[in-house]
């Protein structure tokens, strides 16, 4: 027979498990959240954005022919976005930047225009550019931080349709 110190004893245990579960499941529904928006987020930009953390995994599609600025956030670990040319190609030149100026944009922009394709490896930059009148409709750079750094991988179907710099 069980004594009333052993049910206090069951009773935690079963406490103890319960809150366990609720934060597994917690934990579980919020990833689930968060793949979710991953995969539904798109956004026309069309004028200055000044980009959040709680934007990632946002598709920005650029969509103006007048320049604008895109700023990234800090760089935090896990932070992604993607930026693509949209039907309203650049006649003046977009950019991304990163917050602060750092250089700490660093990968590949690349393009298939010549015959041996061409890949421009980017290190330690603070600005990527859509060039005007080389940008087009599907040219696209993704990004995403470590929490140091921001990875790019870009595509762009004219040659120098996507630069990058750094400021000193």
């Amino acid at each position: 027979m069980a004594t009333t110190l052993d049910k206090v004893r069951d009773s935690g245990r079963n406490t103890a498990i319960t809150d366990d579960v609720n934060t597994v499941l917690a934990q579980v529904l919020t990833g689930l959240n968060a793949v979710e928006n991953r995969f539904a987020l798109t956004e026309s930009v069309i004028t200055t954005n000044v980009i959040t953390a709680a934007e990632t995994g946002t598709k920005f599609i650029l969509n103006s022919a007048t320049a604008f600025v895109s700023t990234l956030p800090a760089s935090a670990a896990g932070l992604e976005y993607w930026f693509y040319i949209g039907a309203t190609e650049p006649t003046t030149s977009h950019t991304v930047v990163t917050n602060a100026s750092a250089n700490i944009i660093v990968g590949n922009v690349s393009s298939p225009e010549d015959a041996a394709g061409s890949v421009a490896t980017v290190t330690d930059a603070d600005t990527i550019t859509f060039v005007a009148n080389l940008a087009v409709h599907g040219d696209y750079a993704h990004v995403w931080s470590d929490g140091t750094n921001w990875y790019l991988d870009g595509m762009c179907k004219v040659q120098d349709g996507i630069t990058t710099t750094s400021t000193p």
